[in-house]
């Protein structure tokens, strides 16, 4: 029994032990892949913290894909970025039957993505699905932190050279900097790194509803200044800790009554009184009247300040005599001084330049518009100087200007404010030019709309007005046509016995054969302009947008061509190839009819010749479900590049007869909603064909 027991025992321990084996193997299999995953982790970060350029870090981190994949030799990695591709080897990913991506994600929106594939069938590891999302948040941040270091070298500027005479350059400096930090447009802080607002100026105390006297104490940190502090202000040390400066970030602070305001942020770390603190500038990105009051405000006091500062700068001059040790200290205040300057200066988003009374640039907060020559050739191309031009008027005004002016296609709201030396005299003029073209071009949309709405009322009125004699014609006219029936037998038995009847200074036969024509025709055409009318009526009418009604497009070309004959017959004749089998489609009747008048009237512009033609044609596409309303002209046609933009917003051929660029973009919109698509197919000298394709709403399952 015993002997039998043993051998029972080891038949039983050696499945055990293969067991083990298999788990051991698998273990050692599972480790190998995860350090697998790990390296390729590894060395696709070394690349990226390695990498001189951009497409250097996605070619290299492209060939080290699939190196943490459980097949390398079967798989193919690549990196899509911007619809450039970079794959990870020789080959390509064109035969792929299996695969797997992450997208690549900038700033919140999809760039592109890195994928890993099989030529065969296989299935992913969920941990390998980890490792490339891991890989894409890699990549994004990369592409982000590449981006944001070449957004911020636009903003690195060049510093002055010290001037030679430190006193009075001194002097000269500390004068400028306390000017502009007081009376600049933006708000700048000077803050200690645990938020403590040291020091602040009007802009910014005015930017965000406290006492611009500064006797609120502040902290960014316990009063929640910004939007989202546990997120900005590491941000912001994480920066200046890499870089010593930070530009351009776009962020948000809370006024004092709780509301946000969007500014454009830069910082840069300083010595102030000994300690190390942060220079912030705020630019304020809503557009505020109320500043440009308070500059006119604050030149006013120019004067005053100047005369202050220089009573404190000679006091200071007369104890430099006596302690000529404080020298050194004094120079490195210098340097403090000129390099707040330059980055307060360069930190302005608006082209800002200062210049002579000979216009000469002396200095620049951009590049396009540094020293060596003019104001008006370096910010705007010119030979000679703007008319009117602000920084003239300061001149000889002494007082802030502010000016609109258009140059070339686009709109700039220039400003000019003068410095003043020691001795009250204009020394050069601050030029402040700020691109207001899309603003201008949503006023004069507003005009544009106010005058189309009027015209509307203008419409409905007239029709209104033309309706009521026109009605009293058409019921009249019936009633002499009803009456003619009974009298025209009187009149022929009257005419057998006289013989020689005369109605109207016409022979009796002649008025018998054409009297009941007139009539019919006088009947047509009340009738006709009572549908006129009807169409203008309906045209000007107020439209909710709903897209509730039963339309049917050959009613719709029929009104259509009624209110547009007399403006189209001048230059086309108009050729129709309706369908009449064409189904009625759920939409809104006024917009559709809005979309046909704006292009047919676009057709009839575009026919130079003395009479052209524009054919309308209609189809129901039965596989496709959906109406197809054509409308060909053979009118001058539509080059290549104007094709590209002819449905974007203010765009238009026509600015000096009028036209304001939103007919065609109005007409995309409504085809949009109607869950449609529009196309244009055109040549120059060819004409242009419009293809409109309204889908009908899906049938109703029994």
């Amino acid at each position: 029994m015993a002997k039998g027991s043993k051998t029972t025992a080891r038949v039983q321990k050696q499945p055990q032990r293969k067991e083990c084996i298999e788990c051991a193997r698998k273990l050692e299999h599972d480790l190998k892949e995860r350090i697998k995953e790990l390296e390729c982790l590894y060395i696709i970060s070394s690349q990226i913290e390695a990498g001189k350029g951009l497409k250097q870090v996605l070619e290299q981190s492209a060939s080290h894909l699939v190196k943490g994949f459980q097949y390398p030799e079967k798989a193919r990695g690549c990196i899509m970025l911007d619809r450039t591709r970079y794959p990870g080897g020789k080959n390509h990913c064109a035969d792929i039957v299996s695969a797997i991506r992450a997208d690549i994600v900038v700033n919140g929106l999809p760039r592109g993505y890195a994928q890993v594939a099989y030529r065969e069938k296989g299935e992913f590891l969920e941990e390998e699905k980890k490792l490339i999302g891991e890989i894409g948040r890699m990549i994004s941040k990369a592409v982000e932190k590449h981006e944001l270091q070449l957004e911020l070298q636009k903003y690195v500027g060049k510093l002055k050279e010290m001037v030679k005479d430190k006193t009075r350059e001194l002097e000269k400096s500390t004068k400028r900097f306390e000017d502009l930090f007081e009376n600049a447009p933006d708000g700048i802080v000077i803050s200690e790194l645990n938020g403590d607002i040291l020091k602040a100026n009007r802009a910014f105390y005015r930017m965000l509803h406290y006492p611009e006297d500064g006797s609120v104490h502040l902290n960014f940190v316990k009063d929640k200044l910004y939007a989202n502090i546990p997120l900005i202000r590491p941000f912001i040390f994480k920066k200046l800790k890499e870089k010593g400066f930070l530009e351009g970030m776009e962020m948000s602070l809370i006024d004092s009554r709780g509301k946000q305001c969007p500014v454009i942020g830069s910082f840069i770390l300083v010595d102030f009184d000994g300690r190390r603190c942060i220079e912030e500038v705020y630019k304020d990105i809503r557009l505020r009247k109320e500043l440009e009051q308070e500059l006119i405000k604050q030149n006013e006091n120019l004067e005053k300040i100047v005369q202050a500062r220089t009573a404190d700068l000679e006091m200071q001059k007369d104890l430099l005599i006596h302690k000529n040790e404080e020298l050194v200290s004094l120079t490195e205040k210098l340097k403090e001084s000129w390099n707040k300057l330059q980055t307060l200066f360069d930190a302005i988003t608006d082209q800002v330049v200062m210049i002579d009374r000979d216009f000469n640039v002396k200095m620049a907060n951009r590049k396009e518009g540094n020293h060596d020559g003019k104001c008006y050739a370096k910010i705007f191309g010119r030979s000679q100087p703007c008319q009117p031009c602000p920084g003239a008027m300061a001149f000889q005004q002494r007082k802030s200007i502010t000016l609109e002016e258009k140059i070339a296609d686009d709109y700039y709201l220039l400003q000019a404010y003068p410095i003043f030396d020691e001795r009250g005299e204009v020394d050069g003029v601050l030029e402040f030019s700020r691109l207001i073209t899309k603003q201008k071009n949503m006023e004069l949309q507003l005009m544009q709309t106010d005058k189309l709405a009027s015209l509307g009322q203008l419409v409905s009125g007239i029709a209104h007005e033309i309706n009521n004699p026109n009605t009293f014609i058409r019921g009249n006219v019936s009633i002499i046509q009803e009456a003619m029936k009974d009298i025209l037998p009187i009149l022929d038995e009257h005419s057998s016995k006289k013989g020689n009847l005369q109605i109207a200074r016409l022979n009796y036969d002649v008025f018998r054969s054409n009297i009941l024509i007139l009539l019919e025709d006088m009947a047509q055409g009340a009738n006709r302009i009572k549908a006129i009318v009807d169409g203008l009526r309906k045209f000007a009418k107020r439209d909710d947008g709903v897209l509730n009604d039963e339309v049917d497009l050959n009613e719709i070309i029929h009104s259509c061509l009624r209110l547009v004959s007399n403006q189209i017959g001048r230059k086309a004749k108009v050729t129709l190839e309706l369908d009449e089998r064409l189904p009625r489609i759920k939409g809104n009747f006024q917009r559709l009819e809005q979309v046909l008048v704006n292009i047919l009237i676009n057709a009839s512009q575009a026919i130079e010749k003395k009479m052209g033609s524009i054919a309308v044609r209609t189809e129901y596409l039965e596989k496709e479900n959906e109406n197809l309303l054509q409308i060909r002209d053979n009118g001058s046609g539509i080059d290549e590049k104007t094709l590209k933009q002819i449905f974007d917003p203010f765009f238009t051929t026509k600015r000096n007869q009028g036209g304001t660029g939103l007919g065609l973009s109005i007409a995309y919109g409504i085809i949009k909603d109607h869950k449609g698509r529009i196309a244009v197919d055109s040549k120059v000298g060819a004409g242009t064909t419009f293809s409109i394709h309204i889908p009908l709403a899906p049938r109703a399952t029994p």
